[in-house]
């Protein structure tokens, strides 16, 4: 038979698996519609501006030319736009410097305003230097392209073996740098890249297809020239030469790392940066044989980008890490990102949905399997746990140059969080109707609602647990039952049982079933009691007063007077739903049991009321007042059970019953010592104190017999009871 736990658990397993579905479903299509792109790219911007970021590389830095370069010059009576042989001396500077390369993020498209010479004078300082790249606009209009444009193809394009990306981006048209540039320059490279959706720059063509030929962006067409190597070609989504690969995505696009601004407090300033007034001025110094104002080592070696960062010139764009930052960064970033290596990949989307499955799964079965207000308090915990863990992978993944999506993932998490509990608060009403019928009849409101609150503590079907049972049985019910009519008779018991089955269940105990006049019931079961041992005997104690109650009702009807028999033990016992598939009770059955109905029939030789094990009196502790009996040998069991009287709760005994409790149990001593005189005086004593105490009486008058008779030589004091 189906446990009610495995019922419940094969159900809610079920409806975790339709739930971890829908979820991952819905995310997935918001993803293929691309309702979240926008908010995909937020997510990525937030991981730039607080994941922790690599420092720029010092090979690469940038030129300025920024608002106190023009108000330096204007006061030289130079205005903007600079004559061209102002960066003559710049490109010469860099040159004495000995820098790697000069890079220019400024379009030369057309001629000088100040003649010819001008451009001329520009384009032999960048021959001379033999480094210096320049740059060319790609666009994706149908237009005239410049009539240079096949020179500037053959000095620029690139050689790349493979299938480039399916979904490249197409340009038809170039707009090339002034011929003498054109000449002049080491190669060229394309300045045209537009941001995402939201506005913002986060990647760049590292190729574009042109006129059947591939042309670099700006910083790789300087990193391929002055670092040359094998070949390159198209591999598995990637641009890749000898041990270098590139990742680039369907479109080659290449997703660049911004690097940590290198003056926290001026956030669009990656790299470090050199006024181009004062590059120009230092090489007037250096040859006019003065101290140059930038000194010359701190150019060396370096990749240098001449760019326009003064807010009037138009070139500042909108990255992750500033809304306001210059375009020449982008291209140094791009060069940054090629010279260190340390490319930003994204995480195979396989990973991601795997990942998303793992922590769905854990959120929907968290939320479907804890439920109650304790469960509620741990599924928000568990909720927060997620989305931590979530974050800090991807954070950490981040900065191991991984990009891993966090909002896919944390919308899957919290959507089916959101699901599974409306589902969990829907059924839970319905879980609760199934509990109560199946417990309410024998249960006390206690435990049930403990029950409601923690269903998975519902181990139905059979199992192990240490309980404490409880037969109760009335003696003289049967000659009451023969002097009355049998309306009267059904009348008095349902009153009887009613009375008895209330305090059971007060004292949070569950009542197995009934048999005639009899009640078999039991403590720590189904939900765990630390304390049921002394429920039991509490239970107990209240039925006795209760019944003295009834029979002040029977005297007064001059009906016989009834008494209750008892018998509590503890112990391991199978507790569960047993029977057959169509009908079955909750009930307990094992050698625990059996005693505690032994121990309720014993009681009638020592004329008590409440009989206990000392498996009960050891669980009780000090909280109950207990007398010992005797030494009873149990049909089934092969030593002795030390037996013993329930008298009252901690506290309540009346002097005279501790004081004869005191000389019983020294009575009890003297019997089994085989001291019948002695004995007979202690259980005299206990008697002046308890005129009518049963068992003082029984042993004082088997003493008397065992003086007339001894007992045999191997007598053990051990009781043999002869019948049931």
């Amino acid at each position: 038979m189906a446990t009610f736990a495995a019922y419940t658990t094969n159900i809610k397993i079920k409806a975790g698996v339709v739930l971890i579905l829908a979820s991952m479903l819905v995310v997935l299509g918001l993803d293929f519609s691309g309702a979240l792109t926008s908010y995909r790219l937020k997510t990525l911007d937030l991981l730039f501006r607080h994941a922790p970021l690599p420092k720029a590389t010092p090979q690469v830095v940038v030129v300025t030319v920024d608002q106190p370069d023009l108000d330096f010059f204007k006061t030289q009576k130079v205005t903007w736009p600079w004559p061209r042989q102002l960066y003559a001396p710049l490109i010469q500077f860099c040159h004495r410097s000995g820098a790697k390369a000069v890079i220019f993020d400024i379009l030369y498209t057309e001629g000088s305003s100040y003649g010819p010479d001008d451009d001329q004078i520009l384009a032999a300082a960048a021959g001379a230097a033999r480094n210096v790249i320049f740059p060319f606009f790609l666009s994706r209009e149908d237009k005239p392209s410049s009539p240079q444009t096949p020179e500037v193809l053959k000095k620029a394009a690139l050689a790349i073996g493979g299938s480039p990306p399916k979904d490249l981006l197409h340009y038809r048209s170039l707009l090339a740098p002034i011929p003498p540039l054109v000449d002049a320059a080491r190669t060229l490279g394309n300045v045209e890249c537009r941001p995402d959706v939201d506005g913002i720059y986060r990647r760049v063509p590292l190729v574009a297809p042109f006129q059947g030929r591939l042309l670099p962006i700006l910083g790789f067409a300087a990193y391929q020239a002055l670092q040359p190597g094998p070949p390159w070609r198209f591999q598995d989504g990637a641009l890749v030469r000898g041990q270098e690969r590139i990742p680039l995505d369907a479109q080659g696009q290449f997703l660049l790392k911004y690097r940590r601004s290198s003056q926290s407090d001026q956030p669009g300033r990656s790299h470090e940066r050199y006024s181009a007034a004062n590059l120009i001025q230092s090489e007037y110094r250096c040859q006019h044989n003065l101290p140059p104002l930038v000194p010359l080592k701190a150019l060396a070696g370096k990749w240098v980008f001449v760019g326009l960062t003064a807010p009037g010139l138009y070139d500042l764009k909108a990255s992750p890490v500033s809304s306001v930052y210059p375009g020449v960064e982008v291209h140094a970033t791009l060069l940054d990102n090629l010279i260190q290596g340390d490319f930003l990949r994204t995480v195979p989307p396989w990973l991601q949905w795997a990942w998303t499955l793992v922590l769905v799964t854990a959120m929907v079965l968290t939320v479907l399997f804890l439920s109650g207000m304790s469960g509620l308090v741990v599924n928000l915990g568990a909720l927060v746990l997620f989305n931590a863990l979530h974050l800090g992978v991807c954070v950490l993944a981040f900065a191991y140059s991984w990009y891993g999506d966090p909002l896919l993932t944390d919308l899957a998490l919290n959507l089916s969080f959101a699901l599974a509990a409306i589902y969990s608060y829907a059924t839970e009403g319905r879980q609760k109707q199934v509990i109560r019928g199946m417990f309410g009849q024998y249960m006390s409101e206690v435990v049930i609602k403990h029950l409601l609150q923690h269903p998975e503590k519902l181990k139905l079907g059979g199992e192990r647990r240490r309980v404490t049972l409880f037969f109760s049985d009335l003696a003289g019910f049967t000659t009451l039952s023969e002097k009355l009519d049998p309306e009267t008779v059904v009348s008095l018991l349902n009153d009887y049982l009613s009375r008895m089955t209330d305090i059971i269940l007060e004292e949070e105990g569950t009542v197995d079933k009934f048999e005639g006049d009899a009640i078999m019931a039991l403590w720590g079961a189904p939900l765990d009691q630390e304390n049921q041992a002394v429920l039991a005997c509490r239970a107990a104690l209240r039925q006795v007063a209760a019944l003295k109650d009834l029979n002040r009702f029977f005297a007064e009807k001059k009906l016989p007077l009834l008494s209750l028999r008892i018998g509590l033990n503890t112990g391991e016992a199978i507790v569960g739903n047993l029977g057959s598939q169509k009908r079955f009770d909750y009930t307990v059955i094992g050698d625990t049991v059996n005693l505690a109905s032994r121990l309720e029939g014993l009681n009638k030789f020592y004329s008590t009321t409440i009989m206990a094990s000392e498996a009960t009196v050891s669980e009780c502790g000090d909280q109950i007042e207990f007398r010992e009996l005797d030494w009873v040998a149990v049909k089934g069991r092969a030593t002795p059970v030390t037996v013993y009287e329930v008298m009252a709760l901690k506290g309540e005994l009346s002097p005279a019953q501790i004081a004869a409790r005191r000389e019983f149990a020294k009575g009890l001593n003297l019997f089994r010592e085989k001291a019948f005189a002695q004995a007979i005086s202690a259980f005299s004593a206990a008697l002046e104190h308890l005129p009518e105490d049963p068992p003082s009486q029984m042993f004082r008058d088997l003493c008397q017999k065992f003086q007339e008779t001894p007992p045999p030589p191997d007598w053990d004091s051990v009781f043999r009871p002869d019948k049931k």
